[in-house]
């Protein structure tokens, strides 16, 4: 079993919290909370269709609900520890690459708060 844990900014906002929050509660949200303990049931094991690996060790989690389809951004951490850095709306082909930066700059941030070196 994996622990999935949404990464905090220093100010204590959460990006996956205020992202979530913003979802419809009966058309989003369930589709996204069953991703989310997939993710924690199967951890690297979990493949495509679900999970792809956008390099860098950052992967993207695809959930497709009846509003569309969303992306969340995450890394593994020591052990089993799985960190959700944001989510957005797919609206291109591929991920964005200001998402993709913006998933590096987290986990920088998470790593030095843990005094890690990548």
């Amino acid at each position: 079993m994996w622990t999935v844990e949404y990464f905090k900014k220093d100010n204590g906002r959460c990006p996956t919290d205020d992202f979530l929050k913003d979802l419809s509660p009966k058309k989003d949200q369930p589709y996204i909370l069953n991703a989310f303990k997939q993710l924690e049931e199967h951890g690297n094991n979990l493949r495509r269709p679900h999970v792809e690996n956008l390099g860098d060790d950052i992967y993207e989690l695809r959930v497709k609900t009846i509003n569309g389809q969303f992306r969340f951004l995450y890394f593994f951490f020591v052990g089993n520890t799985i960190v959700v850095t944001h989510g957005f709306k797919k609206k291109t082909e591929r991920v964005p690459e200001p998402e993709k930066k913006l998933a590096q700059e987290y986990r920088r941030i998470y790593y030095d708060r843990y005094g890690i070196k990548p």
